[in-house]
């Protein structure tokens, strides 16, 4: 007797994303900050979904008049109206890492000392052979 494909991986093609707020710029104002804030807990308050554009709506209602809201299959963006820089993104948690304004950046990766040396065919590879 043949199986019946599994309709459950179709009917969800998105996986699991963990939502979270970065504000990328500091707020213009104490009410700014007081809209972001209640933005950042709703958003902390929904992290579990299976697509942010879910969050959009809310997004654009916590924060009314006065910001453009746009949004991907992967993360909303926020931007005060009239301006060319985000304000502010939700994002997937599992695969981004945007960070908040005042976050500092963080310290590069170790690299190699030597320039030279390079990952090759599974080894480490000094350069040319030397006869």
């Amino acid at each position: 007797m043949p199986q019946q494909p599994n309709s459950a991986a179709l009917s969800n093609p998105f996986p699991p994303q963990q939502a979270y707020l970065a504000i990328e710029q500091q707020p213009v104002n104490a009410a700014e900050q007081r809209r972001l804030l209640a933005l950042r807990r709703h958003v902390q308050a929904h992290t579990h979904t299976t697509d942010l554009r879910g969050l959009a709506g809310a997004v654009k209602k916590l924060l009314g008049p006065g910001y453009e809201v746009g949004c991907g299959s992967a993360h909303i963006w926020v931007q005060r109206a009239g301006e060319q820089q985000r304000l502010a993104v939700v994002a997937d948690r599992l695969t981004t890492a945007y960070r908040d304004w005042f976050e500092p950046l963080p310290d590069p990766p170790a690299t190699s000392r030597t320039s030279r040396r390079r990952l090759s065919g599974g080894l480490l590879d000094a350069g040319p052979e030397q006869s």
